[in-house]
């Protein structure tokens, strides 16, 4: 998670970033600071930030306008605008805010508010979403699914506890993206969260879910070798 601050009160940020800091997160956390609006232009804003903290005003500018401009770069950023009164909130919802709270009551509201953005930050992030065949559609966890189950006309997505049935809009993308949460193809048809295998046989997985998943025997040793890898990094 990469987070920018600006805010023209150096304890704040201080403090802010302990808290940030301490936070319970599965990745790291990355924060670019500043205390000035001057810093910022000799800086152009980045696409990268996943959360940012602006101060309504910052050495008499508008931390409004900041907001805007980075929305504008970067629309998924989660903006949190502090100050000093709440006479602004109107203003920092039209300026995108995703919150606003006060500077006096940082160390009271934090947690609830960072455990708010972290929800979402997830579901931008971290869920992928699945369009399911009767209709609607379910994000999932990585950590939710056991393991995907690819057709040839029809993919199956397997928790612990249910089957969903339907598709992704970009299998492959959804894939490269959940092999950063330790799932790989044991077989052409089924790529599996390996979090999930409850005992390794011969020629197949048991998962936790008291499903068995064949593995590939023209890849045995490429799925030895990543399974012998994931257990290691344990």
């Amino acid at each position: 998670m990469k987070v920018f601050i600006c805010i023209d009160d150096e304890d704040c940020i201080e403090n802010l970033s302990e808290l940030l800091y301490q936070t319970k997160i599965d990745e790291n956390m990355m924060i670019d600071s500043y205390t000035q609006y001057p810093q910022i232009l000799r800086s152009p804003l980045k696409d990268s930030y996943n959360v940012a903290f602006i101060s309504d005003y910052i050495d008499g500018n508008s931390g409004f306008k900041l907001g805007r401009e980075l929305h504008c770069v970067n629309p998924e950023c989660l903006i949190i605008y502090i100050g000093n009164d709440y006479s602004h909130m109107h203003e920092s919802f039209r300026a995108f805010g995703f919150g606003m709270f006060l500077k006096k009551e940082l160390y009271d509201l934090f947690n609830g508010e960072f455990q708010r953005i972290w929800t979402h930050y997830q579901q931008l992030h971290h869920q992928v979403l699945f369009y399911l065949d009767q209709g609607g559609s379910r994000r999932f966890l990585p950590s939710e699914i056991v393991y995907i189950e690819c057709g040839r006309f029809q993919t199956k997505v397997v928790t612990e506890s249910q089957y969903f049935y339907g598709h992704f809009h970009d299998l492959s993308r959804v894939k490269k993206k959940l092999m950063n949460y330790s799932f790989f193809q044991m077989h052409p048809y089924y790529f599996v969260n390996m979090h999930h295998i409850l005992l390794i046989r011969n020629g197949e997985l048991e998962m936790c879910n008291g499903d068995c998943v064949p593995t590939s025997i023209m890849n045995k040793e490429v799925i030895n070798d990543a399974i012998q890898s994931f257990v290691s990094s344990l």
